[in-house]
């Protein structure tokens, strides 16, 4: 009696060790690592919002969340697909050179550009911090019809984004007036020549120009050449942008989580690519002050989904 009950335990116990080890063998490959640039701000929201859609939308699949400082080979090589959030964490993840599939967010197209390629067999994909340049231009036509002429201000060696912004504004008849930034010396310089005369300054994810110390030296010179200016972001227009065409770090979570979920169920990663969702964000106190009659955010986000006829 005693002799069976213990082989009844011993099956049980082999039994609950093989169920054990079948689900460490299905949920390994469903861990997806987050590394991060850093846990502040846009970076934070976003991370936060991406780990939960893909808990919410997928238990049974591990999110693990790291700094960049903490990716390496080792802690990232049981993923089955890695997200980088910012472009720090992307530079980091990239140079491993791993075999996993990638996808990097909140950074912009230039940066991504410049990421070494993926090993063979690997894939690697983005979406990017830049709106495309049909949403920009198809903006600055609903918000300001009388002005055509644009500013715009480059790094060395420029960007796929930006040349295309000024190849689109010339088939659609619009003035580009154009300056190479080398070095912070340069800023200054560039800004009076394509302001020379009044245009609408586009401001564009390139830190390397429009970061937070030039911020206040970009928008003050605007104003002093009653140009008004265009930002990527929220902050842009608090700082003393017109308006601003911008995505939320958790809108482009959500089409990241989309990502993920079509790698979990064995598709590919789609191509890099703008971000789908977005927003426009004004200031009104800017507008009184150039005298320009601006409608509100939410009509001018409303009009540009419905001219790209894009779901709320």
């Amino acid at each position: 009696m005693i002799a069976r009950a213990l082989d009844l335990l011993r099956n049980c116990m082999l039994a609950g060790m093989l169920l054990l080890f079948a689900h460490l063998a299905v949920a390994a490959p469903n861990r997806i690592v987050i590394v991060t640039t850093t846990a502040d701000g846009a970076y934070a929201e976003a991370t936060s919002t991406l780990r939960g859609l893909i808990e919410a939308s997928m238990p049974v699949v591990e999110v693990d969340i790291r700094n960049w400082e903490q990716a390496s080979t080792d802690t990232l090589a049981d993923s089955r697909m890695i997200v980088t959030v910012g472009t720090q964490a992307a530079r980091v993840v990239a140079g491993l050179g791993l075999g996993q599939p990638v996808l990097h967010i909140l950074l912009p197209a230039s940066s991504y550009e410049k990421l070494p390629p993926p090993r063979a067999g690997a894939t690697m994909s983005a979406i990017y911090l830049d709106q495309p340049p049909e949403r920009q231009l198809a903006l600055i036509r609903l918000a300001l019809p009388e002005w055509k002429r644009i500013a715009l201000l480059g790094s060395p060696g420029g960007d796929k984004a930006l040349r295309r912004l000024a190849d689109l504004a010339r088939e659609r008849q619009i003035e580009v007036r154009e300056a190479t930034i080398a070095a912070d010396r340069d800023l200054y310089p560039a800004l009076q020549q394509v302001l020379a005369d009044p245009a609408v300054l586009i401001a564009t994810p390139d830190a390397q120009i429009f970061n937070s110390y030039t911020v206040q030296n970009v928008l003050l010179t605007a104003y002093r050449h009653r140009s008004p200016v265009v930002g990527f972001s929220a902050a842009y227009v608090r700082a003393g942008a017109l308006f601003a065409l911008y995505s939320t770090p958790a809108q482009i979570a959500g089409q990241a989580a989309d990502a993920v979920l079509r790698v979990i169920r064995g598709d590919g990663l789609p191509p890099p690519r703008a971000p789908r969702r977005f927003e426009v964000a004004i200031n009104a106190n800017v507008a009184r002050s150039l005298g320009i009659s601006l409608e509100s955010g939410e009509q001018l986000t409303a009009e540009l989904r419905r001219l790209e006829g894009a779901t709320p």
